[in-house]
């Protein structure tokens, strides 16, 4: 399978290569969970975001 992923052109080459590396491993070691979060968020909707996100997976049972 082949997922192609389009990131804005005006990235730093080495944050793509992050992305797809992290990509790469999410995908050999489970499943990613992939959250979009506009380039202006503040760092505490990050933390909010990211606490969502967090239980959801705990209540789903998906956490290891």
């Amino acid at each position: 399978m082949t997922i192609e992923i389009q990131l804005p052109e005006e990235w730093p080459p080495g944050l793509a290569l992050a992305v797809a590396q992290m990509m790469r491993q999410s995908l050999k070691e489970g499943f990613p969970v992939v959250v979009p979060i506009r380039d202006d968020a503040t760092p505490d909707q990050l933390e909010a975001a990211f606490k969502a996100i967090r239980t959801v997976i705990s209540e789903a049972g998906l956490a290891a």
